[in-house]
């Protein structure tokens, strides 16, 4: 209590030089809410910039010319399935069915608008489109029997396939497809096709792959999971074969909106240091002129009495005040000014407080050179 109570009596009799010492706290915290505001904005920036412009990857054949119509292996869709670095991905997978002597195109697919929990599971049913109900003259609910049929890759040219007998299937019509849906006559959920694979003991694929990374600023870490499924890149030179094994990544303009932001927090994040460096010089310069005006004080209490430590004491908590004080301050106004949460400012006032009670302690030396004579 003494400390603080010679502190308070300096702040009344110093009181302009408080004031400005004041004001100098609460001007270097909101230098430093602006900076840091910058610097929140470039990763609000680069957060926002994932959200609009999204990264897209499709699977295509090794020369890089084929999207549809692929023969993709198990094990790469499943680990794109699997990724948690993928969102929406969207596979499917050509097939036939034969109802008496007409054949229908069925498509198996991941996903379908409005029928998003169905086509995540592997049951037994369908959707269909308006024409097919009409020409098979069924209605939504009805059991459809197929004669399900496969394309098998020729394993000697890989540039053509032949079609085969899968299993004969029964499924319920869940729902009618219509306009973008109605992608095929027949569709049926991925998995519901795969167990008619497994039932046969036959290689699964797939036909047709794309999907978004589900953050875009995870770029890296998504290449190096997809290398690892087995992914390779495009070989132009290589034969248009109908094997999906090539992976293409529609980044480019991602990545060059992402650099240039990236390279601004860059450089505001290298002038973190030199930021500090200067609040701890204008603290230094502030607390020496201040202790140089305080001279003849301490000279006249070390002469009636009063043990240095004590006179540092003095000093320290009157300093230590004025700046906690003046960082609170330009705490408040930081956050009222700039929009900054709260937690960043009171970042900016620890750091500010850090750097000048340091150039108050190191200016407080000065006292125990003084001569008393």
């Amino acid at each position: 209590m003494f400390y603080i109570r010679m502190a308070l009596t300096g702040f009344w009799r110093y009181r302009i030089r408080t004031a400005l010492h004041f004001m100098i706290c609460i001007l270097s915290v909101l230098f430093l809410g602006i900076y840091t505001g910058n610097l929140d904005d470039t990763t609000a920036r680069l957060e926002e910039l994932a959200k609009k412009v999204p990264v897209r990857a499709t699977v295509i054949n090794l020369a890089g010319g084929r999207e549809s119509g692929l023969f993709i292996k198990e094990p790469l869709y499943d680990g794109v399935m699997a990724s948690p670095y993928v969102s929406e991905p969207d596979f499917t997978l050509e097939l036939l069915g034969a109802k008496g002597k007409n054949e229908y195109t069925v498509l198996a697919q991941t996903s379908l608008k409005g029928y998003e929990d169905l086509f995540s599971s592997n049951e037994k049913k369908c959707v269909v489109t308006p024409d097919f109900l009409k020409d098979q003259k069924l209605k939504e609910g009805d059991t459809l029997k197929l004669d399900l049929k496969y394309y098998k890759l020729d394993a000697e040219s890989h540039l053509s396939s032949f079609i085969l007998p899968l299993e004969t299937v029964s499924y319920q019509i869940a729902g009618i497809a219509e306009g973008e849906n109605s992608a095929a006559q027949i569709m049926i959920p991925m998995e519901t096709a795969r167990e008619s694979y497994r039932n046969q003991d036959i290689p699964f694929f797939v036909s047709s792959g794309t999907f978004r990374v589900k953050n875009p600023l995870e770029l890296n870490g998504f290449k190096k999971e997809m290398d690892a499924v087995g992914f390779l890149e495009i070989i132009p030179q290589s034969k248009p074969a109908l094997e999906g094994y090539a992976l293409t990544v529609k980044d480019e303009t991602f990545i060059r909106a992402a650099g240039s932001i990236r390279e601004s927090r860059k450089v505001l994040k290298i002038f973190f240091p030199a930021i500090c460096a200067a609040l701890l010089g204008a603290g230094l310069i502030t607390s020496y002129l201040l202790a140089l005006g305080r001279r003849q004080e301490y000279v006249t209490r070390r002469m009636l009495g009063m043990p240095c430590p004590d006179c540092i004491a003095v000093y320290l908590t009157e300093q230590g005040l004025t700046e906690l004080l003046g960082g609170a301050a330009g705490c408040a106004l930081s956050s009222l000014l700039t929009n900054a949460g709260i937690d960043r400012a009171l970042t900016c006032g620890a750091v500010f407080f850090l750097c000048y009670f340091t150039a108050t302690l190191l200016t407080a030396a000065l006292f125990r050179n003084i001569p008393l004579h």
